[in-house]
């Protein structure tokens, strides 16, 4: 939806931090033209819910005019309890009679009106043995929808794409492994949402969004040490630097273990009441993806091999230009807008 034909920009606005990312289509694919972030105001956005218009809305304009990118138009994307997402088997049908069918669908999985959702559906590649279609339904709040929307034009930008976190992740996965195959989860763990999603064949078959994340830790990290709230991010940071004080140890451990684990009961649903197989192959990223001790605990309790994902596997940059090292500290962060920057108007996701 809200599209049209021009170039755009990357935009995923987190609960913390507002990230940037704008391409250029090269002989080879991708080469990268405009990349970057900038801290929100605390409280600005609580649990993926715009609370402080105007804080998020100069925020990504002063970003903007820093970063002196000329493009208007943005795609941006939203997530947690405002979406839903759900797999549906139908019978075969026409175009106009599945497109009549779909809210009667949608009805029986959202607890509020039909009126007051956005959603749109895609039908599945292939069919089922039963002869039917798979088609994927996915709905969001419109006064979510409508918030997100709104705080872009108040920067003075064009939102030419709404697109979805898992989606978006989907979309960066596609550009940057195309060769890859079989089963794999992309888990992006946010400051307030961790974003699954499982694809076969680089097909989406299942997604969940698990509403905490990296905010957690720092609560965690504050309740430890009694440290305020910015000490306990600068703490985390020295963590990631392998300089953390030891007393903030048990946090981290509390932290691996919980977002582990949460990750491990979503694979765990999937294979034994969805799928004939396990995951073996899992891409982790976002902002609180590299705490010590993550990655391999998430190995072992899953049995299965844990990589980082790489944003910029299939995009090519200037060292001239952009940092090298710049470029490997901020890409666990950028997943989801490398997603955005690569939708093309028209689209069909």
């Amino acid at each position: 939806m809200f599209l049209s034909k021009k170039e755009l920009v990357g935009l995923d606005i987190g609960s913390n931090t507002v990230k940037l990312l704008e391409l250029k289509t090269a002989k080879k694919g991708y080469e990268l033209k405009n990349i970057g972030e900038a801290v929100l105001p605390r409280q600005a956005i609580v649990n993926k819910v715009i609370d402080n218009y105007d804080a998020v809305s100069e925020t990504i304009s002063s970003l903007f005019s820093d970063l002196r990118v000329k493009t208007r138009n943005v795609a941006i994307s939203i997530s947690g309890h405002s979406v839903i997402i759900k797999k549906v088997s139908l019978p075969k049908m026409s175009d106009n009679e599945l497109r009549e069918s779909i809210p009667w669908e949608l009805e029986q999985y959202i607890p509020q009106s039909i009126h007051d959702v956005n959603y749109d559906y895609q039908v599945m590649p292939g069919e089922t043995p039963e002869g039917n279609i798979d088609v994927l339904i996915v709905a969001a709040k419109k006064d979510v929808t409508n918030s997100y929307v709104s705080v872009v034009r108040e920067a003075g930008l064009n939102p030419v794409v709404v697109d979805v976190d898992v989606f978006a992740l989907e979309n960066m996965y596609m550009m940057n492994y195309p060769e890859s195959g079989g089963l794999v989860s992309l888990v992006n763990i946010g400051a307030s949402v961790t974003n699954i999603n499982i694809l076969k064949d680089g097909v989406s078959v299942f997604t969940r969004d698990i509403t905490t994340g990296g905010n957690l830790y720092t609560e965690w990290i504050m309740k430890h040490t009694d440290a305020a709230f910015e000490e306990a991010e600068l703490l985390k940071t020295s963590l990631k630097s392998g300089e953390a004080p030891p007393e903030i140890e048990p946090a981290t451990r509390e932290f691996v273990d919980m977002i582990s684990g949460e990750i491990k009961r979503t694979l765990d649903f999937f294979s034994s009441t969805l799928w004939t197989s396990k995951v073996n192959q899992i891409l982790i990223g976002g902002g609180s993806s590299g705490v010590q001790g993550l990655r391999d605990t998430l190995s072992d309790i899953t049995d299965a091999s844990v990589d980082f994902m790489n944003p910029f596997r299939n995009v090519a940059y200037d060292p001239n230009d952009f940092d090298p090292e710049y470029i490997q500290s901020i890409a666990p962060k950028m997943s989801v807008v490398m997603g955005l920057a690569s939708r093309k108007p028209g689209d069909n996701k």
